[in-house]
């Protein structure tokens, strides 16, 4: 009798893990302006790995996908944190249970194929910017060293209710502020947020080793055909979706 064997699974580099149009909501719980989404129905979900992202949109919308980084992947499922602004993301955010996604991915390079996992990290992140960052923390405990995470209002802490946040409104200090106070020398930094605050990042540690950004872009294709999020590096122009989200901050000169 005739085998078949299954196909394995492409790199992030070279194409989809996933395409599903069957994904549907089965949880939310929202806070002030940020949510926490959770998707079911998705075959070897847990294939995403921290720092990749997902391009998603309703099933049937002839609208673009969007980019979503992943909080966490397990069995079928997929959580998102996400910012309740943008079409989409108000509809991930008000839609009722059950309703279908497509979604394509995991796209981008691991985080842990870009750093040096012998090293220790303080993981910064700035709004829904928190979420890969999260996903690393739980995956990998042992490269992290702190975790800091700043929002300009306290919208979000209710959904992570075990973690302190830096709250601009509150504290008066942003995430960067917070790095300056627990940053010692010998450990490194992994940082995802607005670009404000990881341009204040790479100014703090200009010079200083293994300090990484890991950056956000309006992405069209998400797999580095249409070079829409293409930028200029130390090394020649590269993609945010196809060699990045993730690159050291002595790659880019221009974000200091």
């Amino acid at each position: 009798m005739e085998t078949t064997t299954k196909p394995q699974p492409q790199t992030a580099r070279n194409g989809s893990f996933l395409s599903v149009s069957g994904a549907h909501l089965i949880s939310r719980n929202r806070g002030a302006g940020y949510a926490r989404v959770t998707l079911a129905g998705i075959t070897e979900a847990e294939l995403a790995q921290p720092g990749q992202f997902l391009m998603i949109r309703r099933l049937g919308s002839a609208a673009l996908p969007r980019a979503f980084s992943v909080l966490r992947a397990e069995d079928d499922r997929i959580e998102l944190f996400i910012k309740l602004d943008g079409l989409l993301r108000e509809l991930l955010g008000s839609v009722p249970y059950r309703t279908r996604f497509e979604l394509r991915g995991p796209y981008g390079v691991p985080y842990e194929e870009q750093i040096d996992t012998d090293q220790r990290y303080i993981l910064v992140g700035g709004g829904s910017g928190a979420a890969p960052l999260l996903f690393l923390r739980e995956r990998r405990p042992d490269l992290v060293a702190e975790t800091v995470l700043g929002f300009r209002h306290d919208g979000a802490s209710g959904l992570f209710p075990a973690l302190d946040f830096v709250v601009e409104a509150r504290d008066r200090l942003q995430a960067h502020d917070r790095l300056a106070e627990v940053w010692r020398p010998g450990l490194g930094v992994i940082a995802c947020g607005p670009e404000p605050m990881l341009r204040a990042i790479a100014r703090q540690h200009d010079g200083v080793p293994h300090v990484y950004v890991s950056l956000e872009a309006r992405l069209g294709c998400g797999i580095g055909s249409c070079l829409g999020c293409s930028i200029p590096t130390l090394t020649g122009t590269q993609r945010i979706c196809r060699d990045g989200p993730l690159f050291a901050s002595s790659e880019l000169p221009w974000l200091r």
